[in-house]
């Protein structure tokens, strides 16, 4: 008689799955909206904004040395080079905002000693850089108005030739180098008579040099004896 040792383990097996069965599942917890909002909250601290100047002067702002050389001559290697006051706050990465603070000595962290002593340093370096511009500006429109610039022109003579069917890139064969100066410009030796000369101004404006010796003005009147000098002066030539 054969007896099977398979059948003594069935019952471990079968009540080890029904063990199996019977354990309790898991329960889901639901996480409502307002928890979730709670917890963002939580994790994330809101930050109130700082004011839109105020504190500037802490993190990049103060790691320039705004007594050094370095700045100034940077800053007026900048203006003078065009750059508007906002290029240069970007230059030295601070906001336009805090460089005119500076600009205008109203930094709060600084002293009043401190705020003076920049701005007007500041102040200064932009207003020579500029000023060196348009003496610049100035010194080149009036040698363009008045002429006599010399102006080099290169002309070419190339040739191209035919080999077995063909075209040989160009060949220059003749060059010829003229050099002329350049003439007046008439227009813009009127613009700058207009600006720069008072007469010429009251001549293009058709102003009366005798006119204004009168005063028209109604609170202090008429100077009654100009008036009659005028008139005499008109009608003698009438009569002559």
């Amino acid at each position: 008689m054969r007896v099977s040792s398979d059948n003594s383990n069935e019952p471990k097996k079968k009540k080890a799955a029904r063990t199996k069965k019977k354990s309790p599942k898991k329960k889901l917890t639901i996480i409502k909206p307002k928890d979730i909002h709670e917890q963002i909250e939580e994790a994330q601290p809101v930050q109130t904004p700082p004011a839109p100047w105020k504190g500037m002067s802490k993190g990049r702002q103060a790691k320039n040395d705004y007594d050094s050389d370095d700045f100034y001559d940077e800053a007026f290697f900048l203006a003078f080079n065009g750059a508007s006051d906002a290029e240069i706050a970007n230059a030295f990465d601070i906001t336009p905002t805090y460089f005119s603070l500076i600009k205008n000595g109203k930094v709060e962290k600084w002293s009043k000693e401190e705020n003076e002593r920049r701005s007007a340093r500041l102040v200064k370096v932009l207003e020579r850089a500029r000023k060196k511009i348009m003496q610049a500006i100035k010194g080149k429109y009036l040698a363009a108005a008045l002429g006599g610039q010399d102006v080099e022109s290169v002309s070419t003579v190339t040739r191209k030739v035919m080999l077995a069917g063909q075209e040989t890139p160009a060949e220059v064969i003749q060059e010829t180098r003229t050099r002329t100066k350049t003439l007046p410009n008439m227009q813009a030796l009127a613009t700058l008579m207009f600006h720069y000369d008072k007469d010429w101004r009251k001549v293009q404006r058709g102003v009366d040099d005798d006119s204004q010796d009168i005063p028209t003005n109604i609170e202090t009147g008429i100077d009654i004896h100009k008036w009659i000098e005028r008139e005499v002066g008109i009608d003698t030539e009438k009569h002559e």
